[in-house]
Formats: C-alpha cells, structure tokens, sequence
C-alpha cells in the first residue's frame, strides 16, 4: 500500500482533482496541471486515470490508516483503539464520500489498478485491527482467529459506510458494532 516517494507528487494531484471534479469527470491533463508536469510526464507513472485513482487511494488510505496507528499509541484499551479506527478511517471515509463529487470510486474502483489498490488497503486495514484483537480471549470461546474476527469487523464497518444514509445512521450502526465485538471478545 505505500507508494514511493517519486509517485507521490502524481498522487497527491490526482486526489485534489479527483476531490474537486470527481474521478468520472476528471481528465489526465488536469491532473498534470495539478502536478506541474506535463502529460507525457504523468503517463510515465500512471499510465491512465485507473492508475491515477490507484495512486490517490494509496495515498489516501494510507494517510488515514498512519493517522489511526498514531492514534493508538496514545491509547491501550481496544474500546478506544476502535473508536479511533472508526472515527478517523470509517467516519471520516464517510464525510469525503458526501462531499466530493463522485467519491464512490474510492470504494469500488474504476478498472484494475483501483481495485487492486482497495484490496491492498482493505488487507491493510484488516492486518491493523487483527492486530490488537490478537490475545483476546473471547476467540477461542467463539472458535475464530483475530485474522477473521478482523475481517469481520472491517467489512462490517466499511459495508455500514457505504449504506448509511446519514451520519447518525452510521454512528449508531458502529455503536452496535463496537458493543458487539466487544462482548464478542469479553472485553
């Protein structure tokens, strides 16, 4: 999921025109612009805009998921390491997909590269939470490794991301979720 440095410039263009235009209408030569090269220099790295928005998601992702490590540092119960995660990664996916114009191709891809970079992401964030879900007692009473109790989780909060109508919808549904894992891990 890290991007080298050498890409990043390329990156951090597309994802500002992508926030400001949306990924459908953005062109190429926009996202140059953005970067101060020319377009010839841009398809050098990213030989189309599914690989433009594989960069940006990266980048993005990335950010979010170093945010929420750093995050933890500062905390040990699991209680407030989830609700780090769901406030800065969930939450916060929640808040850019209603206010940026077509931001739904962050989570469900345009081509290859994009789907590959969410895949990617997605095990980044499943590797993070099965993390500190490893040791907990509660998995071997329900018979699942931290691994899948992750998987679990993860999807259960991006899911209710992408279905929330609203904010408060999605509040409410991580509550339920954060309880249930929880008790789940007799935390």
């Amino acid at each position: 999921m890290e991007i080298p440095d050498s890409e990043k410039k390329y990156a951090r263009a597309a994802l500002a025109v992508f926030q400001r235009y949306g990924v459908r209408k953005s062109t190429m030569e926009e996202i140059a612009a953005e970067a101060g090269v020319s377009k010839p220099t841009l398809y050098a790295t990213y030989r189309n805009k599914d690989a433009a928005l594989s960069g940006a998601i990266c980048l993005a992702k990335g950010a979010a998921l170093q945010d929420v490590l750093e995050g933890w540092e500062q905390k040990n119960t699991l209680s407030d390491r989830l609700d780090i995660f769901m406030d800065r990664l969930v939450l916060a996916g929640f808040d850019m997909l209603h206010q940026s114009p077509d931001a739904t191709a962050f989570e469900t891809a345009l081509g290859e590269f994009s789907q590959d970079a969410i895949a990617a992401t997605h095990e980044a964030e499943v590797d993070a939470i099965s993390a500190i879900f490893e040791g907990a007692q509660g998995l071997d009473e329900i018979g699942r490794s931290a691994d899948e109790f992750a998987s679990f989780f993860v999807a259960s909060a991006m899911n209710a991301k992408r279905q929330a109508k609203t904010r408060a919808e999605l509040e409410a549904y991580l509550t339920i979720l954060k309880t249930t894992i929880l008790k789940g891990l007799n935390v």
